[in-house]
């Protein structure tokens, strides 16, 4: 069942992030600075990995694996208070290396390893992709450009 639940997980977060990326040509509009959409599509990509990551670290807890420790302690409780624990965990590890005060343990430091991995990743693709979309924003631009004045030139020459 845990099995199940960690592999449902991770596959809303593949189809959610695939569903954010998917390039829909919208960010030609203007070719000056980066579309305020871009903001939006990374921001969203780090709460769909945060809630994933902490939800999966709620279900392994509630299944009765010990993943994390705070203040020396099994991590414990309610399943809101496990996602909310498990959240705030996600958090710390994806946007920094942690404060220390919950540490993960056994499969839990894997599961953490991956997380950072992916949260230090992501600006990386995410400036990557920026500069390949207004690469390629400007060169269909300065093909439109060329070609205009190409007809341009053959008109002039028929009058």
């Amino acid at each position: 069942m845990v099995l199940f639940s960690i592999i449902m997980i991770v596959f809303i977060i593949y189809k959610s992030l695939k569903w954010i990326w998917t390039d829909h040509k919208t960010h030609l509009r203007k070719l000056r600075f980066l579309p305020f959409e871009y903001f939006v599509v990374l921001l969203l990509t780090y709460i769909i990995i945060l809630v994933g990551f902490g939800c999966m670290y709620a279900v392994i807890i509630v299944t009765g694996k010990p993943i994390l420790v705070e203040a020396g302690q099994l991590v414990a409780g309610q399943f809101l208070q496990l996602l909310s624990t498990g959240m705030y965990f996600s958090a710390i590890t994806m946007f920094s290396v942690g404060y220390g005060d919950i540490t993960p343990i056994g499969i839990g430091r894997w599961i953490a390893i991956i997380e950072a991995l992916i949260g230090y990743m992501l600006p990386i693709a995410f400036v990557m992709r920026s500069f390949l979309e207004m690469e390629e924003a400007y060169s269909i631009k300065k093909a439109t450009i060329h070609t205009r004045t190409q007809s341009a030139n053959r008109s002039r020459r028929y009058y």
